[in-house]
């Protein structure tokens, strides 16, 4: 806590402060579509379009809440809580889209690890869930959601981000406060074991990544920080090795305080971002749209 509180700080010196950033390589239009208002959202870490309900988005919040799940509609009210049953959460920070045989699922990454002091790291699986009509307040059943264990190959590691490759169903995950953010892949979909240890795949030159996404269709990838936004186009057939190994392009990006959280829309070339509320600050739904050259 005490370290997201200092990095906070940082992060508002910087607004209030009018301090420049480099000049950036894709522009970006940003759009403010409403403010999170509602009390249980309060430390959202993670965001993903929802497939189920075109212009909705799933939310979380990370450290201190219980397993859940929020459902925010295009002007971020809240439409539906949904408790995942038997899931003791430690520190959630991030959701990811999984498309299997055409059915919508969703990937939670319980993989926070402030101090470097878990053994091991949770993900949980479930399918999309459904709204009930006129209900706010739902479950999702125990029988309904997988459980993998992941452990890193060496020593514990904080981590935020992850994404899954909708062309081949490969998970990956992206570590935070090394010096090098690192990629990490480990065979959850192919190999039915249950626990894992995470192959390191790729030191990437930038760090503290506290959320990443792939397009539903995989042909662009985007990671983020708390001051920048970084873009890469996947070529067809290109393994996603081979993509970020590529130069990135960033992205024109304004700095939202204790702002962890991003995901592709599902229209071309739009993005969106929401963040936490630190010291009673607002937190507002904002998409961007990537002009490019």
């Amino acid at each position: 806590m005490i370290r997201k509180l200092i990095y906070s700080v940082l992060v508002l010196v910087c607004l209030f402060n009018g301090i420049a950033v480099e000049a950036q390589d894709l522009k970006a239009a940003r759009q403010t579509l409403g403010k999170a208002s509602h009390p249980a959202l309060s430390e959202i870490s993670g965001i993903i379009a929802s497939r189920q309900y075109p212009g909705k988005y799933w939310v979380h919040n990370d450290s201190g809440d219980s397993g859940r799940i929020f459902l925010i509609d295009s002007v971020a009210n809240l439409q539906c809580e949904f408790y995942l049953e038997g899931v003791h959460a430690v520190d959630v920070e991030d959701i990811a889209w999984v498309n299997n045989a055409g059915r919508n699922y969703i990937l939670l990454a319980d993989i926070g690890d402030n101090q470097a002091k878990r053994s091991e790291i949770k993900l949980y699986y479930f399918e999309e869930p459904k709204l009930s009509h006129g209900k706010r307040l739902d479950s999702i059943p125990a029988s309904q959601i997988q459980e993998f264990t992941l452990r890193f190959p060496d020593k514990s590691r904080d981590a935020e981000a992850i994404f899954v490759d909708p062309i081949d169903q490969r998970f990956y995950l992206i570590s935070k406060r090394d010096f090098y953010s690192t990629l990490y892949t480990a065979d959850i979909f192919q190999n039915k074991q249950g626990k894992y240890t995470l192959k390191k795949l790729l030191e990437l030159p930038f760090t503290f990544i506290t959320a990443s996404d792939i397009t539903s269709t995989g042909d662009a990838l985007i990671m983020k920080n708390l001051t920048q936004i970084f873009f890469w186009e996947r070529n067809p057939k290109e393994s996603i090795l081979s993509t970020l190994k590529k130069p990135y392009k960033r992205v024109a990006y304004q700095v939202e305080p204790q702002g962890e959280a991003i995901a592709f829309d599902l229209k071309p070339n739009n993005f969106v971002t929401i963040s936490e509320r630190p010291f009673g600050l607002d937190a507002y739904l904002y998409q961007y749209k990537i002009t490019k050259p």
